[in-house]
């Protein structure tokens, strides 16, 4: 059967590591993207289109797919203000959210955050915590909410306690790669598997919130059933 995925924010540090995962593991007919810049990729199975993301409402035939990967985030020095970081990381996620459900969109995966939490005292757990609020209500068929610690890998931009907490992921990774320590740092590329590996042999229906213990588990799915990418 034909199965098409549309990827959002392919340029960012989970999202490209998802759009090569999906181009490779030949489980999709098509792959789209919709971008702000050009993702740089060229590829049989590719559709890209470099879109103004207040324009977003205009687009949706382009989110008649089976799976979306959101990956879509700033932070907040990125964004410059609050009002900013939250149009983003809250408001923009949920448009496409809507889109999704409007498209008949059978799988929705999300990056949020480990402290998501729509009545904390941090404003960035807060926006996080709302966001996935306001994407459970939409009633999208299956909602993953990706929820890891600081992330692992190479960003165009320094971020102080992602360098710190890499440290010391590398140092604990041997003892605690299988335990249900959520807080540890986790690669970005697990990460993308695990999405991947949610999608392709994850539940059908329901909402889910995968943490460290289950990128491990999906991540493991994934590599099994295509270990070229692994």
């Amino acid at each position: 059967m034909t199965r098409r995925a549309l990827v959002l924010g392919a340029t960012g540090l989970v999202g490209r590591h998802c759009l090569r995962l999906l181009l490779g593991c030949k489980a999709y007919d098509e792959v789209r993207v919709l971008t702000r810049r050009e993702v740089e990729v060229e590829h049989p199975r590719l559709r890209e289109k470099v879109i103004d993301p207040e324009q977003l409402e205009q687009e949706g035939d382009f989110f008649k797919v089976d799976d979306v990967f959101c990956c879509l985030g700033t932070t907040m020095k990125q964004a410059g203000s609050r009002e900013a970081f939250e149009h983003v990381d809250h408001e923009l996620v949920v448009r496409c959210g809507h889109m999704a459900k409007q498209a008949g969109v059978r799988r929705f995966m999300v990056v949020s955050a480990l402290n998501a939490d729509a009545h904390s005292s941090f404003f960035y757990a807060r926006v996080k915590g709302r966001m996935e609020q306001d994407l459970e209500a939409l009633g999208l068929p299956l909602l993953v909410l990706i929820q890891p610690s600081l992330l692992r890998g190479d960003r165009p931009e320094k971020r102080l306690a992602e360098d710190v907490g890499n440290l010391l992921s590398r140092l604990l990774e041997p003892v605690t790669r299988w335990t249900d320590a959520h807080w540890l740092p986790v690669p970005a590329e697990r990460v993308a598997q695990a999405m991947v590996g949610m999608a392709l042999m994850g539940p059908d229906a329901g909402v889910y919130r995968v943490r460290y213990r289950d990128f491990q588990v999906f991540a493991g799915k994934f590599q099994g059933q295509f270990p070229a990418l692994a």
